[in-house]
């Protein structure tokens, strides 16, 4: 029952189950079940893993990031992590533009409703055993000031990378409201990104700070442009990531919201409290994480 209820909306998970073991579950039933469970794993998702011994040169990504979701008080952030090893990192046969496209067979999520503070303590248990080995984890983030100070503080040793596709991102915004020009707008941008995959990022900076004849508007947009690289320009230089055979993008941890938390959390109409909307998530973290044994322990327990 919990895994259906972890599945789908609880009028689907109710149909699954009388349509494969022919019994009638109400809706209500589902969701008391699948809540007692979400709470009961709590200690769980708090306990530190511990990860299979990483091979000679092995490195382990680790990403965090923030979700909104639908709560009766309005729209709540959910903070997400996702971890994983090189070494899980496997071609799925197909290519676009000429790159190599990845999936990843295992995965470790962390995620809460509210404060960093209490996500981290979370996130820590995930990253379990790799914490002893800092020199082999490379942290690919999208800049945010909190994960920025908390990884600095934390991780020193570790290797930091800003999201390629987040840095882009800003500065094709920036470009698009300064540029009238398309044709002009196209190939400044072109140039920047090309300047950034050198590890150029000054060259950026400096090539951002010299345009002239902005707007009011712009000007303000180049501002917190240029504040943004400038907290991050340590952690952009892509050239020597992409030499050491880095990933400098976090297609995992966006690809992770959609997993992890809108397919079940974010559907049309949906609004949680936040008990409920975390006893969801705990069950969550932990279905993606392959962890579902928690769920299974839990349950022995209570019976």
């Amino acid at each position: 029952m919990a895994l259906a209820g972890v599945s789908d909306v609880y009028s689907k998970s109710n149909e699954l189950l009388n349509a494969l073991l022919g019994i009638n579950i109400s809706e209500s039933q589902l969701y008391r079940v699948t809540d007692y469970l979400g709470n009961a794993v709590a200690e769980d998702v708090m306990a530190e893993i511990k990860h299979q011994k990483l091979n000679s040169t092995e490195r382990v990504y680790a990403s965090m990031d923030g979700s909104m979701i639908q709560m009766d008080q309005g729209w709540q952030e959910v903070k997400l992590g996702r971890i994983f090893r090189e070494d899980c990192k496997l071609e799925n046969g197909t290519k676009e533009q000429g790159n190599i496209r990845y999936k990843l067979d295992e995965s470790f999520y962390s995620g809460h409703l509210g404060s960093y503070n209490h996500f981290i303590p979370k996130f820590e248990a995930s990253l379990g055993t790799y914490k002893d080995c800092e020199d082999r984890l490379v942290f690919i983030t999208d800049g945010a000031q909190w994960i920025h100070n908390y990884l600095a503080n934390r991780f020193p040793n570790a290797t930091h990378i800003l999201d390629y596709y987040h840095a882009v991102e800003h500065l094709t915004d920036f470009a698009n409201s300064h540029f009238t020009d398309i044709a002009r707008r196209e190939k400044w941008v072109k140039a920047q990104k090309s300047e950034l995959l050198e590890g150029s990022a000054q060259n950026v900076l400096d090539n951002i700070a010299k345009l002239r004849k902005l707007s009011k508007n712009v000007r303000k947009q180049r501002t917190k442009l240029l504040e943004y690289y400038k907290n991050n320009v340590d952690r952009m230089d892509y050239k020597s990531f992409r030499s050491q055979g880095l990933m400098i993008g976090n297609g995992p941890m966006e690809a992770a919201h959609r997993t992890v938390i809108q397919t079940r959390m974010k559907r049309s109409g949906q609004r949680w409290t936040p008990k409920g909307a975390q006893a969801m998530l705990n069950l969550r973290v932990l279905r993606e994480s392959n962890r579902w044994s928690c769920v299974t322990q839990a349950l022995s327990h209570a019976a």
